[in-house]
């Protein structure tokens, strides 16, 4: 898990990748806040799923993890919570990694990472990060976010 904000030296460094540069470059260039929810397509199988929502309470959220697609998650407006933990940890409940790259875990009482990400931070999950994202820090507010999959293929290459 990669967690920073797109001013900081950390990007620079993770542009070095020119696939995850590509990502970046698309972030800076866009007119994020104009975007409609929905899918956008970029380049080398890698796509951008714009969402608006409302953060929910931790007790409405759940666990998930990719293995195919790093999951990126860019914040564009609000503040929310994510929450962090090696799959491992957790009860399995539903595996749709064949078919559709997500497999859902049970909510767990166990301690995990939990980090608070404002407009302009984002976090970069890999396979053995678990997560459950959206969930509110004190009050429900209206987010935007842009969640970026790319093929983990892209970054082994």
């Amino acid at each position: 898990m990669i967690i920073s904000n797109i001013n900081d030296k950390t990007t620079t460094f993770i542009c070095h990748n020119e696939y995850l540069k590509e990502v970046f470059d698309w972030l800076k260039k866009t007119n994020l806040n104009d975007l409609k929810v929905g899918k956008y397509d970029l380049n080398h199988g890698i796509f951008v799923k714009i969402q608006e929502y409302n953060t929910k309470d931790e007790s409405e959220g759940r666990f998930e993890n990719h293995e195919k697609h790093l999951d990126f998650h860019y914040l564009i407006s609000g503040e929310e919570i994510t929450r962090v933990t090696n799959p491992q940890k957790l009860d399995l409940t539903d595996d749709h990694l064949d078919s559709d790259d997500v497999a859902h875990y049970a909510r767990t009482n166990d301690t995990v990472t939990s980090i608070v990400i404002h407009p302009g931070d984002y976090i970069i999950l890999f396979p053995e990060d678990a997560h459950e994202a959206c969930l509110k820090l004190s009050n429900s507010v209206p987010c935007k976010k842009a969640v970026i999959k790319v093929p983990i293929d892209l970054l082994l290459n």
